[in-house]
């Protein structure tokens, strides 16, 4: 049986792949990514990646390509972390961070980065049972909007992100579709978005020498959390690999078969996992494999 779902998968995934694969180049929270340049950057705060320099204009010429000028140093930087409380709550879900410079010369620069999370304070996860009656589940989502400033080893913090975010309560009615021998056979998804925040100014630290994280949003109540992973690289990191692999940024096939255990799935539904929902859309279905797909094997 698993051998006959496995080789649907695999068709799927190749008719899928071919009209997708010129969407499937970016992952969930790209859709979030704030580029800005500037003049004047240091890069001797206390080995800090992006100085104290920061210009104050938003563009897309980072994510265009470095165009008719060559780096003289590049830095990446990749975050993953698990949320444990939302204010006063217990909480569950995940973060993800991605900040990336280009010093062009001593004096200019640019930058980009881009973070999500996804959690809820319900009494079930984001990863649960697949339910087999109707029920209502309530998750919350918070992106970044636009990043102000981005530094490694500031005084105090391994890492530090502020800017502006996006924090928005979803409630989903799930309506299960049975068969007469009450197998699940789909469901459908009916949505509410309430925004919490909009371009709120937030800070997302990481203390210097511990591997916990706080998310402070003006307004609403602070996220805080255990850091699972952080990489700093002069090399890009691959963005669609699901694991934070240390020696390896290729797009395995144990990176597939996690996205097709989770296939399916949505919030409170399934094994979903925000890492490899790469559009975002609360929703893990083909578009996501064929994303991995047109991405397998590459650096």
């Amino acid at each position: 049986m698993k051998k006959a779902i496995a080789t649907v998968l695999i068709a799927i995934l190749a008719a899928s792949a071919l009209s997708l694969i010129a969407s499937a180049s970016a992952k969930s929270f790209f859709g979030n990514w704030s580029f800005n340049e500037g003049g004047g950057g240091r890069r001797d705060r206390g080995g800090g990646m992006f100085g104290n320099g920061f210009g104050n204009g938003f563009g897309n010429g980072f994510g265009n390509g470095f165009g008719p000028w060559f780096p003289s140093q590049q830095s990446f930087v990749r975050i993953d972390g698990q949320v444990t409380e939302f204010g006063s709550s217990n909480a569950t879900g995940s973060l993800e961070v991605q900040s990336r410079t280009v010093f062009v010369n001593s004096t200019t620069f640019r930058q980009g980065s881009s973070a999500t999370v996804l959690f809820t304070n319900s009494t079930s996860p984001i990863a649960t049972v697949r339910a087999q009656q109707n029920f209502t589940y309530t998750f919350y989502t918070a992106n970044l909007v636009n990043a102000s400033a981005v530094l490694l080893n500031m005084t105090g913090y391994s890492f530090f992100l502020n800017g502006t975010w996006n924090l928005y309560e979803v409630t989903t009615d799930y309506t299960i579709n049975t068969d007469s021998l009450g197998t699940v056979i789909n469901f459908d998804r009916n949505q509410n978005a309430v925004a919490l925040a909009t371009n709120a100014y937030g800070e997302l630290t990481v203390p210097s020498g511990e591997n916990n994280f706080t998310l402070a949003i003006t307004g609403v109540d602070t996220l805080t959390g255990n850091v699972q992973g952080q990489r700093t690289s002069s090399m890009m990191f691959n963005p669609f690999t699901v694991n934070n692999n240390l020696t390896s940024s290729t797009i395995s096939k144990s990176d597939v078969k996690d996205l097709i255990n989770s296939f399916g799935s949505s919030p409170g539904y399934g094994n979903y996992d925000p890492r490899m929902d790469y559009n975002m859309h609360y929703s893990i279905d083909v578009t996501d494999l064929a994303t991995a797909a047109a991405n397998f094997n590459s650096n």
